[in-house]
């Protein structure tokens, strides 16, 4: 899942500084209308801009580095998944891109990976609680950035902040000085690293056995 992104970077007072583009892989997203927990309660993940203070699992209230936002048409790779609500302790419905991993916990978890929760990419839930793709028409992803792989909450559930790698990185390379230095960074502090272990499809199978 290959897709470019819209890239807002603001100044420390959290005025706009310049708006660029950014192509990265397997980008974990929200959709509009999902409710994301702030210091100020419950917000639409579209009106949600850098500086704002989100709600963390782990770490209290942490800044927003920066948002990305893109339409695409709602099929194939890029077919939102929809957890019904009460799925993964969502109060309402959600709806994520198929990359966007969900805190998962359980003596399964803890039996088979050695850990009481785990990160399980959406795609790999399908069939589960009910869990579905929604393909059709387009679709707007938002995904938010910090210091840091966070556990945040959407609609209730926890699942995983926006994820910098060395890998992404390296495909923004010769695209951007000044968002390069930003993902390089990160990838190489403490967002290089995910909040939580993250299963592959073979692994999230062993969750369901």
């Amino acid at each position: 899942m290959t897709d470019t992104f819209t890239v807002r970077l603001s100044d420390a007072g959290g005025s706009d500084t310049q708006v660029v583009s950014v192509t990265i892989s397997g980008a974990p997203c929200f959709t509009p209308g999902t409710h994301i927990a702030t210091l100020a309660g419950p917000r639409a993940v579209e009106d949600i801009a850098v500086g704002d203070l989100i709600t963390t699992r782990d770490h209290g209230a942490q800044a927003v580095r920066w948002v990305g936002r893109r339409t695409v048409p709602a099929s194939g790779a890029f077919a939102p998944i929809r957890i019904p609500a009460g799925a993964l302790g969502n109060a309402r419905d959600l709806v994520v891109s198929p990359q966007h991993r969900m805190l998962i916990s359980g003596w399964r978890a803890e039996l088979f990976f050695g850990q009481p929760e785990v990160l399980v990419a959406a795609r790999h839930l399908v069939g589960r609680d009910g869990i579905a793709e929604l393909p059709g028409g387009k679709v707007t992803y938002i995904h938010l950035l910090f210091d840091r792989h966070e556990i945040i909450f959407a609609e209730g559930a926890p699942t995983e902040s926006f994820f910098i790698d060395g890998d992404y990185a390296r495909k923004i390379a010769g695209q951007e000085r000044e968002l390069l230095a930003l993902f390089g960074e990160l990838a190489h502090g403490a967002a290089g690293r995910t909040a939580l272990p993250c299963l592959t499809g073979a692994e999230a199978r062993l969750l369901r056995a």
